[in-house]
């Protein structure tokens, strides 16, 4: 009697184990499949440099979807750290960094025109209108 207790413990066991391990590969294999598809739907070569460096235009991208929400609080007000990140990242002048949340602050409704839960692409029209307006004002461009 004792020994079918025992059979029953380690039978559940390995059933149990079994099924951790097949939810574990199945994550991995959704894991490996979201991230195949994302680069064979983008063009990854337009992203690097041709020594592998992340091209400057997609670094001020990629930060600006990362830290739009943040970034749209500080250009209101023209200043603060993710403003600063940001000017460092489109190359201005330290000494021109004031005039750059400047710009941001004055032209704060053309840039964020959405939210990106609205539009998840506010962030490139953001850089978009915002390199525009940087090409306009000589001082800023490095």
């Amino acid at each position: 009697m004792q020994y079918d207790w025992r059979y029953r413990i380690a039978a559940a066991c390995v059933i149990v184990v079994s099924a951790l391990s097949l939810t574990a590969c199945n994550t991995t294999k959704a894991t490996v499949d979201t991230t195949a598809k994302f680069f064979s739907s983008t063009s990854p070569d337009s992203m690097f440099t041709a020594d592998g460096m992340i091209e400057q235009k997609q670094k001020i991208n990629l930060f600006a979807g990362v830290a739009y929400e943040n970034l749209r609080q500080e250009a209101a007000a023209g200043s603060g750290q993710y403003v600063t990140s940001l000017a460092v990242l489109y190359g201005v002048p330290v000494a021109q960094h004031e005039e750059f949340g400047r710009l941001l602050q004055q032209r704060h409704a053309e840039l964020f025109t959405a939210d990106l839960n609205q539009d998840n692409r506010a962030h490139l029209k953001m850089v978009s209108a915002l390199t525009r307006a940087m090409e306009s004002s000589a001082s800023l461009i490095h």
